[in-house]
């Protein structure tokens, strides 16, 4: 019963799992950092209830968590020119794919956005970089 109507399916199966292998990469990263952390947080329980030294290192890692990792990657004054770059370029690869794939259309300004988008970016980019860098406070 349902192969007879597969034909009417099948189209639809490509795009259906090239969206899935994204949310499945990115739910099993998250599984497997959350299992790591609860294996940290029970050695140092056990260390804890054995009355044993916590080793700094594993008391460091858990303190460092991931805004903590966001903020030291603010501080790195080109934060903002690789997606910039990525922008541009990607504005101009679809500008030239819809170019070529249909002269007579419209389609090519699709790529204006991501484009303009990049030039943003970049022109934020500079406008930032020449502005005196502010200390921050731990």
């Amino acid at each position: 019963m349902f192969f007879d109507n597969f034909h009417l399916v099948s189209p639809l199966m490509i795009p259906i799992l090239s969206l899935l292998i994204p949310i499945v990469a990115i739910v099993a990263h998250y599984l497997g950092k959350a299992h790591s952390e609860r294996q940290r947080h029970e050695t140092i329980r056990e260390l804890a209830r054995a009355g044993q030294p916590i080793p700094p290192e594993l008391l460091g890692e858990v303190q460092d968590s991931d805004w903590q990792h966001a903020r030291r990657a603010q501080a790195n004054p080109n934060r903002i020119l690789i997606p910039a770059v990525i922008n541009i370029g990607v504005g101009f690869g679809l500008m030239g794919m819809f170019a070529v794939m249909t002269p007579d259309l419209w389609l090519w300004s699709i790529g204006l956005l991501p484009l303009f988008i990049g030039i943003g970016l970049a022109v934020y980019w500079a406008v930032e970089r020449k502005q005196p860098q502010q200390q921050q406070q731990p």
